[in-house]
């Protein structure tokens, strides 16, 4: 299983990237986000990649990071969405869009990708969307700071100091979600907090999606 390559940009198509590892061209699929990051030809790269073995081909698909990676592992893990399709998603929108769309239950940017109808997205929203917020938690806090907070921890409130406690590792694990999807620091806390204490024990995944409804509702 190839899981990385690291080597010289040959050549760069529309859908494909040919990479020269010590003599051997690799021929990578990738998305349209992750071409847009490559870099010119004849210059280093490094792409995670995932390969797809058929009883007909061997194909390798190339990305720029490995929470993409990850994505595309969740998308094709639905039914009725390949390897084209996923490349698609990925294509169009960001990774913290596509969280946010699964989370909301919105389709409208996942149809957005070519080759995608209202029927595969409504059932990507229904398979992924407490996956969603482990992964990009997860993931999102390995390849950036991670949010720590003890259990009784304070947190003050940017605008007029007022203190917020909360006491659950549920709602610290909630705001750093919300974190990583975009949102401000202070407005996720404040939103968390509102959302636990009219709702006792709530999931994780439940928390987050009440908390993202009342912020796109502001």
């Amino acid at each position: 299983m190839i899981g990385k390559i690291t080597g010289i940009v040959d050549l760069i198509d529309k859908d494909t990237v040919l990479v020269d590892v010590g003599g051997l061209g690799y021929m990578v699929n990738i998305s349209l986000n992750t071409k847009n990051r490559l870099p010119q030809v004849g210059e280093k790269i490094a792409l995670y990649t995932e390969m797809m073995v058929r009883e007909d081909s061997i194909q390798l698909i190339g990305f720029s990071t490995a929470l993409e990676k990850e994505w595309f592992r969740l998308l094709i893990s639905v039914q009725g969405v390949g390897a084209k399709a996923a490349l698609a998603i990925l294509g169009v929108v960001s990774l913290k869009q596509l969280s946010r769309s699964i989370v909301l239950g919105n389709p409208e940017l996942i149809t957005s990708a070519p080759g995608v109808g209202p029927k595969i997205a409504k059932r990507i929203i229904l398979e992924l969307a407490q996956k969603a917020l482990l992964l990009n938690s997860d993931m999102e806090e390995q390849m950036h700071e991670k949010l720590t907070q003890t259990d009784q921890e304070i947190i003050s409130d940017g605008k007029n100091d007022k203190q917020i406690n909360y006491a659950s590792n549920g709602e610290n694990e909630a705001i750093s979600a919300m974190v990583n999807l975009g949102y401000d620091k202070n407005i996720s806390t404040r939103i968390v907090a509102k959302v636990c204490s009219e709702n006792s024990e709530l999931e994780i995944s439940e928390i987050i999606r009440l908390s993202l409804q009342r912020i796109v509702a502001k």
